[in-house]
């Protein structure tokens, strides 16, 4: 089960809408309202929602009758976490960032297990102890296997430039296109892949045709990243989990602007993170002074710094799996 879009005033189909069904597996499209702590009239609105989702998710659920229930902190997985617990199935909830999402809290009263993806005894104190397992996060195994050419629509003139990865997230950053926009002409020495999010991509699709070292999309399919993540040279990025995660599994130079609006500064902690592991190679920018200027100083610094970091052996971590099937 999952979004039919990302948020309660965006009405963009959501990733997992297409993803999913595209993999074979069954989709269950969960219409849900959810809490909005920084606007209370945008959970007044998400009321009628919130309760459509919750009948909507018992009956999914009496129909589809799952040996287990694993949700991943969405808003969406709150009436189906709870739909499940009234009728006796098992449930396991995972929180991939350092502190605990409003999801996660309502959540935990219901699961059996809360697996985490960092051993933060501040985080841990506030849920209980009983039911926290430390499975660290899941990345993709297709990242890690070798990748050496290309065969998507992903082409440069000259392949020996340095590679700049720009990801402006699923709904995509306005801010960090506008800057990336602007610097376009000071960029003639890097190829560049920009991923724009949709509501930009007819714009930056003109400025493609423009420049022979530009390639922009509204998306990449797991191939085309697995390509990406090997190859780019500089990640420009806001600070999610999973990015965070892959940025440090393959020793990444990064330029990180955390949203600011993200709960609990999650984003922000998921940014010092990647510093911590990664100090000489990491650069950090408040969203308030993000500017082409800035952006384009912090991309000279790291192409000019030497990646001290070697990539160590990677070994899929199967600890969330192991527990799911301990639990059914």
């Amino acid at each position: 089960m999952g979004r039919t879009s990302n948020s309660n005033d965006i009405q963009q189909s959501s990733i997992e809408s297409k993803v999913i069904p595209s993999l074979g597996v069954s989709f269950y499209p969960l219409p849900c309202g959810k809490f909005d702590r920084r606007y209370f009239p945008n959970t007044l609105k998400g009321i009628p929602n919130i309760i459509n989702g919750l009948f909507k998710s018992f009956f999914l659920i009496k129909k589809i009758h799952p040996d287990i229930i694993v949700s991943f902190g969405g808003y969406v997985s709150v009436p189906v976490i709870i739909s499940g617990w009234l009728q006796k199935i098992t449930s396991i909830t995972h929180e991939q960032t350092p502190t605990n999402s409003l999801t996660t809290k309502i959540n935990s009263f219901f699961v059996k297990k809360i697996a985490l993806s960092f051993d933060n005894q501040k985080q841990i104190s506030k849920l209980p102890k009983n039911k926290v397992v430390i499975t660290g996060n899941l990345l993709r195994y297709q990242l890690f296997q070798k990748i050496t050419t290309n065969n998507s629509k992903i082409k440069f003139k000259n392949t020996k430039l340095p590679l700049i990865y720009i990801t402006a997230g699923n709904q995509g950053s306005h801010l960090i296109n506008l800057a990336i926009k602007d610097l376009l002409p000071y960029l003639s020495s890097f190829n560049i892949i920009h991923q724009t999010g949709k509501n930009d991509l007819e714009t930056f699709n003109n400025l493609q045709k423009l420049y022979s070292n530009y390639y922009v999309s509204d998306y990449f399919n797991t191939q085309d990243y697995s390509w990406i993540i090997q190859h780019s040279d500089i990640f420009i990025s806001r600070s999610g989990a999973n990015t965070c995660q892959e940025i440090v599994a393959f020793n990444k130079k990064s330029i990180l602007i955390p949203l600011p609006k993200s709960q609990q500064d999650e984003q922000y902690l998921n940014a010092l993170w990647v510093e911590k592991n990664l100090s000489k190679i990491t650069i950090i920018i408040d969203q308030e002074k993000l500017n082409s200027k800035i952006l384009l100083q912090s991309i000279e610094s790291l192409n000019n710094s030497k990646n001290i970091y070697s990539i160590k052996k990677f070994s899929p971590n199967i600890k969330l799996l192991q527990l799911i099937n301990e639990s059914i």
